[in-house]
């Protein structure tokens, strides 16, 4: 819905500026006031199209939240002591463009042209930035009480550090791990108090 919205924006804005940027009619008394409005517009509707999911990252997560939910309801369900998890930190430096978006039908004409000039001239330090990525896994080792062997559950990667994510795991102190009772491969560490 976001994105027809943002569609309709960007064609009226871009309907507005194109009638009103060489009007000369006396029939509307400020027309440079609507052309501000059209470029508004179409300024906006650049911005819903760019931070909106597209329909395959909204069908991915529909799958993913299904998965979860169907977990929820006929899976297992450990509770999970947080303080006798295991914490792997790994954290790196990467290089991130300032300017441009990962789809690149987002990406404006003067952010391609900020980076064409970059790589051309070899200086791509004005268009990247150096960034601390921080990610942390929590790691639960438990046997299995149908098998009596060990099984190791890791969940999916935290960007957080290592002592800021501690920190949350003493306040919680338990959480809830959905397994699925025939594929013990497929199972879902429930870290929504991670989101406040």
């Amino acid at each position: 819905m976001l994105r027809v919205l943002a569609y309709i924006f960007f064609g009226l804005g871009f309907l507005t500026v194109t009638f009103f940027r060489k009007y000369s009619g006396d029939l509307i008394p400020y027309p440079f006031l609507f052309w501000l409005l059209g470029l508004a517009m179409f300024g906006g509707g650049l911005l819903f199209l760019r931070f909106t999911p597209s329909t395959k990252e909204l069908k991915i997560q529909k799958q993913v939240e299904a998965l979860i939910a169907q977990l929820k309801e006929s899976g297992e369900k450990i509770l999970v002591d947080l303080s006798r998890c295991e914490l792997k930190e790994h954290h790196y430096f990467e290089g991130r463009e300032r300017y441009g978006h990962k789809n690149e039908l987002l990406t404006l004409d003067v952010e391609r042209e900020i980076q064409a000039l970059n790589s051309i001239s070899g200086n791509s330090l004005g268009n990247t930035e150096q960034v601390q990525v921080n990610q942390t896994v929590i790691i639960y080792a438990t046997s299995n009480n149908r098998t009596g062997e060990m099984e190791k559950f890791i969940s999916r990667v935290i960007p957080k550090d290592k002592i800021t994510l501690s920190c949350y795991l003493d306040t919680q102190k338990q959480t809830v791990l959905y397994v699925d009772k025939t594929n013990r491969e497929c199972y879902y560490f429930d870290l929504d108090f991670l989101t406040i």
